[in-house]
C-alpha cells in the first residue's frame, strides 16, 4: 500500500489515509511517502510498518542509536530536532480541542531542552540471565522483548559510563541471582546503583551481587532497593534535595528547573498564602514554593519519597512545610471534612491523570490551580472538568522533558471564576 505521511500523532507514529480509514504508520515522518505493510487493522483505522521509502520527508536524519526502532525508549531521533518541538505543540493544541473541547487557547512557545542527547539522570535497565552470563537492555515498545545496550544515546555521560562499567563488571559473574532490574541514577557528579529483587522475599539474596559490583566498579552508592537502599545529595535551583535511584525524580534537570522557575512565577506568592502539592514526590515544587508561602502541605503515597522530602527540608532550613504519606484522593477527602483551605493546589500526577481527585479539588475552591502534566490526552480531559466546573484555563506552556521521544510535559494555570 502507497501512502503518504500528514502529521505526527501523540505516540509517535505517522498519520496518513488510504481506502477511507486512518493508517498509523510507526516511523513515518510528515513529507514521507511510504509503501507500508498493513499489521493491524481494526476497522476504522489500521496500524502499518514501512517496507520501503519511496520519497523522503525534508525533515528526516539519521538516527545516532543503534538499536533505534527495536528499543522502545525513544520515537523521533530520525527526526531534526526543531521538528520534533513543532509537532510537539501541534499535537497539543489538537488533543486539548479534541479531547478537552478547548479551542482558541494560546500556547505558550515551547521550551526546548538546551541538550537534544546525553540528558537523562536516571534509567531502569532490564536484566536477563542467558547463556551464562547477564545481560542489560531496555524493552521493545508494546513489548515483553528485550533490546540488549552497550550505552544510551539520551543518558547523561555519567550514566553511561556506569552502564559500561556495570556491563563488563556482570559479563563477570556466572552465578544466577534473583536480579529483576537495575536503577541508574546520577547526581552531576557520579552514578548511584539501585538492584531490583524479582519479589519482596528476595532483597537479601542480592547482597552478595551488591558487593561485588560495589568493589569492582567504584562508583557512588550500590544498594538493594527495598532492603537499606542509601540515598543520595544533589543540588537543585540552589536547594538541596535527597533521592535514592528507585525514586522518581525529572530526568532531565536543566528543563526542570526550567519547570520550577515556571510554577514559582505563575504562582506569584506573597507570602500570605497556604499551598497544597499533590503528588508531591521529593518536594521538587513544595520546597521551592516554601521558600514564597506562608506554609506548604506536600503530600505523596511514597512513603519513601516523603521521608526524602523531610530530609531535603531538614538540610535547607525550610520548617514551613509539612509532607504527608497519604494518597492524594485521601487527602483530598479529609481535607473537606476538616473544612482545610488552600489559596493554590498544584499537583504532577502520573501518566493517569487526576480523575478521582478532581471533584474533591473543586470542592476545597483554591484560589489557583497549578496542573503539571506528562500526558496531553489526561491533561486535557482533567482541564475539560475542571473548565465545567468554575475555573479557567489562563495559560498552558510545553516543555521538552524528554527530546527523541514523544512525551510532551507542560504546565497549565488555572483560576477560580466564581
Amino acid at each position: 500500500m502507497r501512502v503518504e505521511i500528514e502529521k505526527l500523532t501523540f505516540g509517535g507514529a505517522g498519520m496518513a489515509r488510504a481506502n477511507g480509514k486512518v493508517v498509523f504508520v510507526k516511523g513515518g515522518l510528515p513529507g514521507d511517502v511510504l509503501k507500508v505493510k498493513i499489521t493491524k487493522d481494526k476497522g476504522s483505522y489500521a496500524e502499518a510498518i514501512i517496507e520501503e521509502i519511496l520519497r523522503t520527508s525534508p525533515e528526516r536524519t539519521q538516527a545516532p542509536c543503534p538499536v533505534f526502532g527495536e528499543c522502545g525508549g525513544c520515537q523521533l531521533q530520525h527526526l531534526k530536532y526543531p521538528s520534533q518541538l513543532a509537532a510537539k505543540v501541534s499535537i497539543l493544541r489538537e488533543t486539548l480541542e479534541r479531547i478537552g473541547r478547548l479551542r482558541g487557547i494560546e500556547i505558550e512557545p515551547i521550551v526546548p531542552s538546551l541538550e537534544e542527547y546525553s540528558y537523562r539522570n536516571r534509567v531502569t535497565l532490564s536484566t536477563w540471565f542467558q547463556k551464562g552470563r547477564y545481560h542489560l537492555g531496555f524493552h521493545e515498545e508494546g513489548s515483553r522483548k528485550r533490546v540488549p545496550i552497550e550505552g544510551c544515546p539520551i543518558a547523561s555521560s555519567i550514566i553511561n559510563e556506569a552502564i559500561f562499567r556495570l556491563t563488563k563488571c556482570l559479563s563477570s559473574i556466572n552465578a544466577h541471582y534473583p536480579l529483576a532490574r537495575i536503577h541508574i541514577a546520577s547526581d552531576g557528579k557520579t552514578a548511584h546503583i539501585s538492584l531490583v529483587p524479582f519479589s519482596e522475599k528476595d532483597p537479601k539474596k542480592l547482597n552478595t551481587l551488591r558487593d561485588h559490583i560495589k568493589k569492582s566498579l567504584e562508583i557512588g552508592n550500590v544498594s538493594v532497593a527495598g532492603y537499606h537502599e542509601e540515598d543520595f545529595e544533589f543540588t537543585q535551583s540552589g536547594l538541596k534535595f535527597y533521592s535514592t535511584p528507585s525514586v522518581f525524580i525529572q530526568s532531565n534537570r536543566e528543563i526542570n528547573e526550567r519547570l520550577v522557575e515556571t510554577l514559582v512565577e505563575w504562582s506569584d506568592l506573597k507570602g500570605h498564602e497556604r499551598v497544597l502539592d499533590l503528588y508531591c514526590g521529593i518536594g521538587n515544587f513544595s520546597l521551592h514554593i516554601a521558600k514564597r508561602a506562608r506554609e506548604v502541605v506536600g503530600v505523596d503515597v511514597s512513603a519513601k519519597a516523603i521521608k526524602l522530602a523531610k530530609k531535603s527540608a531538614e538540610a535547607d532550613q525550610i520548617r514551613n512545610v509539612i509532607f504527608d504519606p497519604t494518597p492524594a484522593e485521601l487527602f483530598v477527602e479529609e481535607s473537606l471534612k476538616r473544612d482545610d483551605k488552600f489559596d493554590l493546589v498544584v499537583l504532577d500526577p502520573p501518566r493517569e491523570g487526576a480523575k478521582g481527585i478532581l471533584k474533591g479539588l473543586v470542592e476545597l475552591s483554591p484560589e489557583k490551580i497549578i496542573y503539571v502534566s506528562c500526558d496531553p490526552p489526561t491533561l486535557a480531559r482533567d482541564l475539560k472538568t475542571l473548565t465545567e466546573f468554575g475555573y479557567k484555563l489562563i495559560k498552558i506552556r510545553p516543555f521538552d522533558m524528554f527530546p527523541q521521544t514523544y512525551h510532551i510535559e507542560s504546565v497549565a494555570l488555572l483560576s477560580r471564576l466564581i
